[in-house]
């Protein structure tokens, strides 16, 4: 009887009975849908009370600020150094109190895969030539950072963009103020 028996219970010496197995499985199947209730219950909860990215503002306040698609002239910092430096930019996302950009530089950067060529001359009537924009990082800055809008990006690098980043206007869905 004892080769018949797993280790386990050959050692203690009793094997545990039928209704013993079933009411332990009852109580683990009971626990794991509690605690992939639980699991959901957060997951939902932290989703309602987290920003998320819309295509639309959510009340016509915001329809007065600087929005996707635009180009704006705005203080960023630098990356490599302290200090900051006006410079062009394309604003991809719109949040409570500022906006996500991407740098525009008139320096060729076309040996960099991230950068594409941005056409300059519908927003810089001083331009030479066209800019480049990187699509590798995206930079919050606030709203005071802003200094001016330039122009809107035309549609083809646009397009571009929203095949890299999400755009949009970033709230709490449920929330009527965009706060």
């Amino acid at each position: 009887m004892m080769g018949t028996l797993p280790y386990a219970m050959a050692i203690s010496g009793t094997a545990p009975s039928a209704l013993t197995m079933i009411l332990g499985l009852i109580v683990f199947v009971g626990g794991l849908a509690l605690l992939t209730q639980l699991i959901r219950y957060i997951a939902e909860r932290r989703a309602a009370t987290r920003p998320s990215v819309h295509l639309e503002p959510p009340n016509a306040s915001w329809r007065s600020r600087v929005h996707p698609g635009q180009i704006c002239w705005a203080s960023l910092q630098f990356t490599d150094r302290p200090g900051w430096k006006d410079r062009p930019c394309l604003v991809i996302r719109t949040h409570e109190q500022g906006v996500e950009v991407l740098k525009i530089t008139s320096k060729n950067k076309s040996h960099r895969y991230e950068c594409i060529q941005i056409p300059t001359r519908s927003w810089d009537k001083r331009a030479q030539e066209d800019s480049w924009l990187d699509l590798g990082e995206s930079y919050f800055i606030w709203d005071q950072a802003v200094r001016r809008v330039a122009g809107s990006c035309d549609a083809a690098t646009w397009h571009q963009v929203m095949r890299r980043h999400r755009t949009g206007y970033v709230y709490i869905a449920n929330s009527t103020d965009g706060k």
